[in-house]
């Protein structure tokens, strides 16, 4: 896939300490081309999982919108609180873009691994962290070591969480980096009882990971 974004959207708000890659808006514009018919039903759940300020999800929605329609709701779940105000500020400006729409986006302030009761969505997208703690050194930053490294929670929690928040016949995509990809697979080897993560494809030397329910 190019580095170029070619499906610009609008000009995130964003800390400075951290911005999103490209990695991001190409994942929400894999996902829209994939999804964009199904969407488009009356009640569709989506969920944005490690949110940050919410440009996966929003992105997504944008490309929805410009093409098709949305009239479900959103849900963006994230445990820094650093980023809510940056989150507000996208979210107006995605409605701003279209007055037209009266949009539901759901800012969810909690660590999915403390979630016991599940709510249901018909699609989970996220970008979460790339690296478990022993891959790497932490920097002195505890904002920029939550954003990389898996600290509050492990990725085994992440692949639980989505599969007990999915919808029957729902499915969840999330990045991950070629090291974190060969754990997911040495690990299943040994345990098949973790969900069965479909690894589609490449972003830039990412893969797009994919999860669904069982039927």
């Amino acid at each position: 896939m190019a580095t170029m974004n070619l499906f610009p959207t609008f000009n995130y708000s964003q800390p400075e300490a951290y911005r999103f890659s490209h990695d991001s808006v190409f994942l929400a514009r894999e996902i829209f081309e994939r999804h964009q018919n199904e969407i488009k039903q009356p009640d569709y759940q989506i969920l944005d999982l490690c949110a940050g300020c919410g440009i996966v999800g929003m992105d997504l929605l944008f490309h929805q919108l410009k093409n098709s329609s949305f009239q479900g709701e959103s849900d963006f779940l994230e445990i820094q609180a650093v980023y809510r105000d940056h989150f507000e500020k996208n979210k107006l400006t995605l409605q701003k873009s279209f007055a037209e729409q009266n949009l539901v986006l759901n800012w969810i302030e909690k660590n999915y691994a403390d979630i016991k009761e599940y709510k249901k969505y018909d699609l989970i997208l996220a970008n979460p962290p790339f690296f478990i703690k022993s891959q790497g050194t932490l920097s002195n930053s505890e904002f920029k070591n939550r954003c990389r490294f898996f600290i509050d929670s492990t990725w085994t929690e992440m692949l639980y969480f989505m599969k007990n928040s999915l919808k029957e016949h729902g499915k969840a995509y999330f990045l991950v980096r070629g090291e974190l990809k060969e754990i997911i697979e040495k690990e299943y080897y040994f345990d098949i009882s973790l969900p069965k993560v479909k690894f589609l494809s490449q972003i830039r030397g990412t893969w797009i990971g994919s999860l669904e329910t069982e039927p």
